[in-house]
């Protein structure tokens, strides 16, 4: 009578009569892919960091497209890093590894075999997984290729921040961007910076996960800086430039002086602040008007204009406090006297029929002299004196005005006008 079993042509138990007799035993083989099986192989990443790691999965599908049977042996070789574990079962048609890159730049060739299948040399294009869609990463048969470290280099850009310095010197940051194919961030990759001019806090830093290695730059001259990875280097260095350092200048008129030197109280100063052409460029400034107060002005881009008020009388150093983009800083000052308002006050008396006499009073300043007009009718129409009194006759009667300008020691002036009514016969 035949026995029951049905040997397979791979993956059965198998035994040798004479160790089956003399041993009562036997082997389990390996079971592997039947023949014109397919493999496919897929990386969740073609790009690695040195010492980065990724998923790597094979995909066997039988000549009839269906997977293959589960514990079917699937091994993996690379030429560079390794693979671990070496050899998987499949499960539902797939063994999944990991592929390890290592501390070399390179491009890593992984393969996946079982049995027949992917002993061959990679031709056609990959194949699909169980449920008919393209793995993704899979490149030609049983063979996916992974770049790492430098060998991923496609293109190397920089910058710096700022990109002016101050002729009398200062430090800027410089910035290596190293993107690979598809502009996707190249991290863990080493970046070799030079500088025409200047010194670099270093020659060397490795990119991180962003892409981005970064350097400082010191230096007082025009630089130019340029970066090296992978054997790539920037097409155009990043340029820095020198600029004299920062000035600013103000400026303040109003309705009574053309400087501001002397206001009254309750005038409107006018402010103008202003950037120093061909100087660095300002990032913050503020006006500070003195007396407490101040208002920011931004970056000083442009002329700007701020106005203020004074409701106090006082002597006021007003300053534009600017610092530029290389954190250099520079002031302009504007001295503002602000004094109480000068005003006088007429009084008119009739001792006769036919004389005014006039007396002014003056507050907010010191008079310097007093110019009298008493009108045309007077004998004296005009009159200046120190003291501040004056007499006039009149030739007729009627109503008379009376003018009086009061001249002060500090230059202003302030003037009043007042009526007194004579008897029209004597």
């Amino acid at each position: 009578m035949r026995s029951g079993i049905n040997f397979r042509s791979a993956g059965v138990f198998t035994c040798t009569a004479l160790i089956a007799l003399a041993l009562g035993a036997c082997d389990k083989a390996p079971l592997l892919a039947p023949t014109n099986s397919t493999i496919s192989l897929s990386a969740n990443t073609r790009t690695l960091p040195l010492g980065g790691s990724t998923e790597v999965s094979a995909y066997v599908i039988e000549q009839a497209g269906t997977p293959v049977q589960n514990g079917t042996t699937v091994r993996f070789t690379t030429n560079l890093g390794r693979v671990d574990p070496v050899e998987v079962e499949t499960r539902n048609g797939q063994a999944t590894t990991m592929f390890f890159a290592g501390d070399a730049s390179g491009v890593a060739e992984i393969r996946a075999i079982s049995g027949a299948a992917g002993s061959g040399a990679s031709t056609g294009t990959g194949g699909t997984t169980p449920g008919g869609t393209t793995p993704a990463g899979s490149t030609a048969g049983n063979v996916v290729q992974i770049t790492i470290g430098a060998a991923a280099v496609e293109t190397v850009t920089i910058s710096t921040n700022p990109s002016t310095i101050s002729a009398n010197g200062g430090t800027v940051d410089v910035v290596a961007v190293v993107t690979g194919t598809g502009a996707r961030a190249v991290s863990g990759v080493a970046v070799t910076f030079s500088a025409d001019r200047g010194t670099l806090s270093s020659t060397t830093a490795v990119t991180d996960a962003s892409g981005q290695a970064r350097v400082q730059l010191t230096t007082n001259a025009d630089t130019t800086v340029t970066a090296t990875a992978g054997g790539k280097t920037t097409t155009t260095g990043a340029k820095v430039t020198a600029q004299p350092g920062p000035s600013v200048a103000l400026t303040c008129t109003s309705s009574t002086s053309s400087n501001c030197s002397t206001l009254n109280v309750g005038d409107v100063a006018v402010f103008t602040a202003a950037r120093g052409t061909t100087t660095s460029n300002i990032r913050t400034a503020t006006l500070d008007f003195g007396d407490g107060t101040s208002v920011d002005l931004g970056n000083l881009s442009g002329s700007t204009t701020a106005a203020h008020q004074y409701t106090q009388a006082g002597t006021y150093s007003v300053r534009l406090n600017a610092t530029d983009v290389n954190g250099e800083a520079t002031t302009s000052t504007v001295i503002v006297i602000v004094q109480e308002a000068a005003t006088v006050v007429l009084n008119l008396n009739a001792p006769t029929t036919r004389r005014i006499d006039a007396t002014a009073t003056v507050t907010g300043c010191t008079p310097q002299r007093y110019d009298w007009n008493f009108g045309t009718d007077a004998e004296t129409p005009t009159l200046t004196t120190t003291g501040n009194s004056a007499s006039a006759i009149y030739n007729n009667g009627g109503t008379k005005t009376v003018t009086v300008t009061v001249r002060c020691t500090d230059g202003r002036t302030t003037q009043t006008s007042s009526q007194r009514t004579l008897q029209t016969t004597p």
